[in-house]
């Protein structure tokens, strides 16, 4: 009897079984962050300053870029994970359609979390200063052909997820 088959089954089902396992992800209550409007604006101010040092133009406020961006950092924190794509799959460009962006030349996005942090107005400064120390963080902040800023955090057990996401719009009418 050929055993191989048999085999191969059984693999197939435990590596969905584990598949299945590592997806199941928490349930965590997010805190509401206070003055997040206030922490927004200082990080469009960094963000612009940092910008301004290098001769890049400013960038200015979207609120579909925010939406996403708060919705990211909401459910990295209600679900413990940490990454650029969520658990099924959907990344920054995903995030900003599905809040009513259109059509994109140019779209980024830079993440970060911290655990036993200061008030998220503090570590929204901290926040900045690690992204600029890092390469590809600092190429989105600086890159001079995007426009516009979205941006969001979030807190839950503990943890403090920061999410800053950049755009560059087709002009209407035109299609990717």
């Amino acid at each position: 009897m050929n055993r191989r088959p048999l085999f191969l089954v059984a693999t197939l089902l435990s590596l969905l079984f584990l598949a299945s396992c590592a997806t199941q992800l928490s349930n965590n209550p997010v805190q509401q962050v206070s003055n997040l409007a206030s922490i927004r604006a200082d990080m469009l101010r960094q963000v612009n300053a940092a910008r301004r040092e290098v001769g890049a133009p400013p960038l200015r406020f979207n609120a579909v870029m925010n939406a996403a961006a708060q919705a990211h950092a909401e459910d990295m924190a209600r679900r413990g994970y940490y990454s650029h794509r969520s658990p099924e799959g959907r990344d920054v460009a995903n995030r900003w359609r599905a809040h009513g962006g259109g059509a994109w030349q140019a779209v980024g996005e830079n993440i970060l979390f911290c655990e036993r942090c200061v008030p998220p107005s503090a570590q929204a400064q901290t926040f900045h200063a690690r992204w600029m120390q890092s390469p590809g963080h600092r190429r989105n902040i600086l890159r001079p052909d995007f426009e516009e800023f979205g941006f969001g955090m979030a807190m839950a057990n503990g943890r403090i997820y920061a999410v800053e996401t950049f755009v560059r719009q087709l002009p209407p009418g035109r299609a990717w």
